[in-house]
């Protein structure tokens, strides 16, 4: 990291607190117009962009470290050096609220692509689904522990009150009265077997046992 620069500067001076900020304020808008760069740049890593960003968030405490250790003051370098380790923590946890949100995104995104395409009913499910998931090691898991992802998966798709909410482009077939499927055959849909089902396969399935 580049290092703050006093040199030149009178510190009895009235203008060194102004020399100081201005100095700390070219740093600083230098390291934003490289993450403006970086962030338009598409080949550019998610690393280091946070890379940058912990160095411009360092560069924020460095005048006031810079100015306590030229001026011989233990206690407001110490000051400054707490700041800097709570601005570092703030970062890491928020680096991982983002990297977390990405994740739950991904797997919000893979499950709302079997929902029907009505606004209401997809912000229903989405919601069902985001209060029953939870992002561990980097994995997206039922926050039920008796349950793995496809089961809570399967939970509500073949719950008949989401019925509407789903995706009804698979088959159009419906079964007779009974327990009969979608092809007529007992327990099956199309010839499928309840575990060789999609999600949406299922739906029409379970709303045809019930016809």
């Amino acid at each position: 990291m580049k290092e703050f620069n006093l040199d030149g500067i009178d510190l009895s001076s009235d203008g060194a607190v102004a020399e100081i900020l201005s100095r700390h304020a070219e740093n600083v808008t230098g390291l934003k117009n490289k993450n403006a760069e970086l962030i338009t740049r598409d080949s550019d890593s998610k690393t280091n962009l946070e890379t940058y960003k912990v160095t411009a968030e360092q560069e924020k405490h460095e005048a006031a470290k810079a100015l306590a250790e030229k001026n011989g003051n233990i206690e407001d370098y110490k000051i400054a050096l707490q700041n800097e380790k709570d601005a570092m923590i703030n970062l890491e946890a928020t680096f991982q609220q983002e990297k977390e949100g990405r994740i739950l995104g991904d797997a919000l995104n893979e499950f709302s692509s079997g929902l029907a395409d009505d606004p209401a009913g997809k912000m229903y499910m989405q919601s069902l689904f985001n209060n029953s998931v939870e992002v561990k090691d980097g994995v997206v898991v039922s926050k039920d522990a008796t349950k793995t992802m496809e089961d809570l998966k399967q939970s509500l798709v073949s719950d008949k009150a989401n019925a509407k909410y789903i995706r009804a482009d698979v088959g159009s077939g419906t079964g007779s009265a009974g327990s009969k499927g979608g092809d007529g055959s007992a327990n099956t849909y199309k010839g499928k077997s309840m575990k060789d089902m999609s999600m949406a396969e299922k739906v029409h399935y379970l709303e045809s046992k019930n016809t």
